[in-house]
């Protein structure tokens, strides 16, 4: 965002002269390369990556391409051909979800789940947040660009500059790919946080999460812990949820990188696969058997339609 929104991380070497030796052996002309070690040197400067300005990705993407025989696809087609494959999952994924939350019943959740309650206050309360006062932005590029550098971390990159500001922030990184890039989109980052402090406490404090009766207001209400936890997911995660829809559509490098039309469909699917785990888990009505035994069946009923209407 900001001066490096359109900054691409191309590949990792061990110097210009490595660079421009690489690029005009595969033809890119030389106003071109002298074009490409100054945006190199005015952004991040070499260290142990080179990074572009958009109008020369495309001519460094093609350069740096290995040769072949056969018949060159564009990794974008191919990633939307793959997108285009997940639509059906899409489908089903949303329909077998949105039976699992249709079985358990309105009095289950909202009368004999205080847990379920105070969810859905954390929710409502960030709703109120997020629409009546400023948006934490620091916050939401914070949890970005840390949601970045872990998987790049888990993927085995390296990481050699971290920035974060309100209006922007970026890695520097020599490992880049679609889980690395899109992570930020379907990782609510700072639920995981809570859970992990959650559990570790569990682990150490016996009976974290019984319910304590008489404990507030002289002995006259009850407490019990799993209450601030499922607020606090309910706000961290309407926070996640929030923030990736609205900032979808401001044009993120992120998921042009990789094709708009595929970047939504993969990050869509592996929201509500997140989402079918969470409702597994915190409903005794769905079993994770039970819910795929309904993509199964949702499966095969879209398979059916869809025979009928090519035959």
């Amino acid at each position: 965002q900001g001066e490096l929104a359109d900054v691409t991380l191309i590949a990792q070497f061990q110097s210009p002269a490595d660079l421009r030796a690489r690029l005009e052996a595969r033809g890119l002309g030389q106003d071109g390369v002298s074009g490409l070690q100054r945006a190199g040197n005015r952004f991040l400067g070499w260290k142990d990556a080179f990074l572009v300005i958009g109008r020369y990705r495309k001519d460094v993407q093609r350069a740096l391409n290995t040769e072949s025989d056969g018949i060159d696809i564009p990794l974008n087609w191919l990633k939307s051909g793959i997108g285009v494959l997940l639509l059906p999952c899409c489908v089903v994924a949303t329909q077998s979800f949105l039976s699992a939350f249709g079985e358990t019943s309105a009095r289950t959740m909202l009368i004999q789940s205080a847990e379920l309650w105070f969810f859905f206050i954390g929710v409502l309360l960030w709703l109120i947040y997020f629409f009546g006062l400023p948006r934490p932005l620091y916050l939401y590029v914070l949890r970005h660009e840390l949601t970045h550098a872990f998987f790049v971390l888990l993927c085995g990159g390296k990481i050699t500059e971290f920035k974060v500001k309100s209006a922007g922030g970026h890695i520097v990184t020599n490992k880049n790919n679609v889980i690395i890039s899109l992570s930020p989109y379907f990782i609510p980052f700072y639920s995981v946080i809570i859970l992990a402090l959650f559990g570790i406490i569990g682990f150490f404090v016996e009976d974290l999460f019984e319910y304590h009766p008489g404990v507030l207001f002289w002995g006259q209400i009850g407490f019990s812990w799993s209450w601030l936890l499922y607020m606090s997911i309910g706000v961290t995660w309407c926070f996640h949820l929030t923030f990736t829809t609205w900032m979808i559509t401001k044009n993120q490098p992120d998921l042009k990188q990789n094709g708009t039309f595929f970047s939504l469909v993969f990050i869509y699917f592996i929201n509500l696969i997140i989402l079918s785990g969470t409702l597994i888990i915190v409903s005794n009505e769905i079993s994770l058997t039970g819910f795929i035994q309904s993509l199964l069946s949702n499966g095969n009923e879209l398979i059916d339609r869809i025979s009928k209407m090519i035959g």
